[in-house]
């Protein structure tokens, strides 16, 4: 009797990577990712689907399902670490069940995809093979209702989304969780919010809930279940929450570039720090800095350090190292670097160019 086993090759922090370098890097590495896959798969007696964008399905056969599995665990880690050889990616194997028999490429990817949806709970760039199903009833580790009500309340999107967020990135830790309990932990803090927000009552108080879901069909926050990623997870929170709750009363780009423009020569600011500053997360602020500025929080950190530092090779004979301190560098090597890479030659040479001639 024949066994066929599914493995998913699913590609880590796919949203994010494109969003932060671009959709032609991503289509770059996509492609030398696929290459990866098909050479791993070309010597083994197994097919290969792509699956865009940013998965592909293989499926292996054989006899004996234990040795099935062991070959399949091998190619996996072959597929793997191929990827990671090849892109500036790493990516994620899952393992569905050996089925014995001719089953459908459908069942045969609905094993592994649900193998894949621990990848939520485990994180990338690993192997992950069939779980055990989990059943949970146990209340979330901690309970964020009156905060997130506050944050809510006072029209901090940002604020709410970094606090679900953090709460997320606790509730995995707990021993035991399956991706469904997270899901139907994190749908109720959902409903929350939008309580909170509904300013639509019935007799008695109550929530008008058709109304709520008129303005947001509940639909779109059921596709939380289908999120396997964590960074994706950050971002789908922040965007729904955007659609749930009213404008904050300020904006928050400009916040964050206002604080930048006070703090960037501290070489210790981070963009967690510029994100904690204006009660944003720092997904969303870097999301900003590319939907609205077309650029990236770096970037713009690296223009305000240069701009400053050029003012300062030019109005004064301060040394090198001590622009470099004062213009956010650790150290002079640093920032001889980051200014011959942006500027296009070197701080001394910009000072012999642009002093202005005594007169």
């Amino acid at each position: 009797m024949e066994f066929t086993v599914g493995a998913l090759i699913d590609i880590d922090d796919y949203v994010a990577s494109t969003r932060a370098h671009g959709r032609e890097w991503a289509r770059i590495q996509l492609d030398q990712a696929d290459r990866a896959v098909r050479a791993a798969t070309a010597r083994r007696p197994a097919s290969c689907e792509p699956l865009p964008p940013d998965e592909w399905l293989v499926r292996l056969s054989g006899d004996d399902p234990d040795r099935l599995m062991g070959e399949a665990t091998a190619l996996a880690e072959q597929i793997r670490a191929g990827i990671v050889n090849a892109t500036g990616l790493t990516a994620t194997v899952s393992l569905g069940t050996p089925r014995e028999g001719p089953d459908s490429t459908t069942v045969i990817e609905r094993d592994a995809r649900r193998t894949n949806s621990y990848k939520l709970l485990l994180g990338g760039d690993r192997v992950i093979t069939a779980p055990q199903e989990e059943h949970s009833c146990a209340p979330p580790p901690v309970r964020i209702e009156a905060e997130l009500a506050r944050r809510v309340q006072a029209g901090d999107r940002g604020g709410a989304a970094g606090l679900l967020a953090g709460w997320v990135d606790r509730c995995v830790q707990e021993r035991g969780l399956s991706p469904s309990t997270l899901h139907n932990w994190l749908m109720g803090e959902l409903l929350f919010v939008v309580d909170v927000v509904n300013r639509g009552r019935l007799t008695g108080g109550s929530t008008d809930w058709v109304d709520a879901f008129a303005r947001l069909p509940i639909e779109e926050l059921t596709t939380v279940t289908q999120i396997h990623e964590r960074s994706y997870l950050h971002i789908w929170i922040e965007e729904t929450l955007w659609r749930l709750m009213p404008p904050a009363p300020r904006d928050i780009l400009s916040m964050a570039e206002s604080y930048m423009a006070v703090h960037y020569t501290d070489p210790r600011l981070r963009l967690a720090a510029v994100a904690q500053a204006v009660s944003a997360s720092p997904f969303y602020i870097a999301h900003l800095f590319a939907d609205v500025r077309g650029t990236t929080f770096l970037r713009h950190l690296t223009a305000l350090r240069l701009r400053h530092a050029r003012v300062l090779l030019t109005a004064t004979t301060a040394p090198i190292d001590m622009v470099a301190a004062r213009s956010g560098y650790l150290s002079a090597k640093v920032f001889r670097g980051v200014f011959k890479r942006h500027v296009g030659c070197s701080p001394s040479e910009y000072r012999r160019n642009h002093r202005p001639v005594p007169s």
